[in-house]
Parts: C-alpha cells; structure tokens; sequence
C-alpha cells in the first residue's frame, strides 16, 4: 500500500501548497506512484494545474489531482477509505485551519504530516500551537520544514537564538529537516513538467527524511 502524506500547517504564507506540488513532482520524477488531493477551500493547488494545462494542453500528467470541493464529510471518510487501500502515495494540500469539518478524518486516516515553517515567532509559536493539537488527536509522523529561509537572517545573533529554541519545542514533535532557502525557483515551477536540476537541488535534502519515511514500506 502506498502512504498518505499531508502538507498542512495553521499558519498561512509558509508555502504550503507549493510545496505540496514541487514534492508529488519529485515523487513522480523518481519513480513513484503518486496522487494529489488538494483539501483546501482555496483550491490553489488545483486551479495551478488548471492553469497548467490551459497553456500546456497535451503534456502528460505526472500525478492527478483531486479535490473535496464541496464534498460532505460522509463523502470524504468514503473516499479517504478507499484512497487508503490504493497502492500510491497520496498527497494532500490540507486547509489552513483547525475548524474544517473534513480535517478529524483527513487527519485520522495520514501516515506522514509535513509541516512547512518560517523562522519568525508568529509562525513558529502558530506552528506549536498546531502541533500540540494534532499530535493529542492523530498519529502521523511529523516533519517540519523550514521554507524560504534567507541567509542573512540566519546568522542574526538574536533572531538565531529565538530560532533555537523554538526549534527546540518542536522537537518534541517532529522532526526538523534540513532547511529550502528562499528562491525563485521553488515558485517557479509548473504542476506538469519534471523538476529542473536547480529545483531538485533546492528540495533535495529537506525532502530526503519524508522520502526515506515512504521507502520504509509503500508504493513503488
């Protein structure tokens, strides 16, 4: 069986739908099954590949997408049900709060969260806040990936220190992987084509400790 991964997180702006994408990409590129759900009110992630497609119209998909677009939480524990039983890795873009009614069985049926974070304390502290909810209630291993870092504020004295210790507390949750840097071509990217070598570079090692959770038993 293949295994559900969400990409979600409470605080918006962290790059979580984009991220989603770039990553069921680099699933297919390397040879897995994959398929997507965006779960999201915003449905970002499926009008992209709408978008895609308009300019693009005979490309081959890599992945297909899905969407719960006004789907009833009936429909949705049906569907998670079988998609469960389905020999892919299924992706979900997950909505940016707590208070979606389809989020407990979205949740309840995920076997890996990515947590897409900044370094600042809103989105840190927002992070934790999630976090707290999520490990009390569900089961799915954490990952937590630091997006759109700049360099130079790394190396900030004061904001380094607030960064460790925040880092610290999530910890206790999850795991912290390496970090993407900020970059034009992480938002640069198309729902269709396969990464571009400076793309696989960016996502490379952050997305190295999800892929080796996945290999541990799931699609091939």
């Amino acid at each position: 069986m293949g295994k559900i991964v969400l990409y979600t997180n409470v605080k918006g702006g962290v790059g979580k739908t984009t991220l989603c994408g770039i990553f069921a990409t680099n699933l297919a590129n390397i040879g897995r099954n994959v398929a997507v759900v965006d779960a999201d009110l915003q449905q970002s992630l499926f009008r992209h590949r709408k978008r895609d497609l308009q300019h693009n119209p005979d490309a081959s998909l890599p992945w297909e997408i899905e969407t719960f677009w006004g789907r009833t939480t009936e429909e949705v524990t049906q569907i998670m049900s079988k998609l469960k039983q389905l020999p892919y890795d299924i992706i979900i873009d997950c909505p940016g709060n707590l208070v979606d009614p389809n989020l407990k069985v979205i949740y309840s049926c995920a076997d890996i969260a990515v947590v897409p974070i900044h370094y600042d304390s809103d989105t840190l502290d927002a992070t934790q806040m999630f976090c707290e909810v999520f490990k009390a209630h569900f089961g799915a291993k954490i990952f937590f990936v630091p997006n759109g870092i700049v360099s130079v504020e790394e190396r900030r004295e004061h904001l380094q220190q607030e960064r460790d210790k925040a880092i610290e507390q999530l910890k206790a949750y999850g795991t912290i992987t390496p970090r993407i840097k900020r970059s034009v071509v992480i938002g640069d990217y198309n729902t269709l084509f396969p990464l571009t070598t400076y793309q696989r570079n960016a996502v490379k090692y952050a997305f190295e400790p999800v892929i080796n959770e996945l290999q541990k038993g799931g699609a091939e």
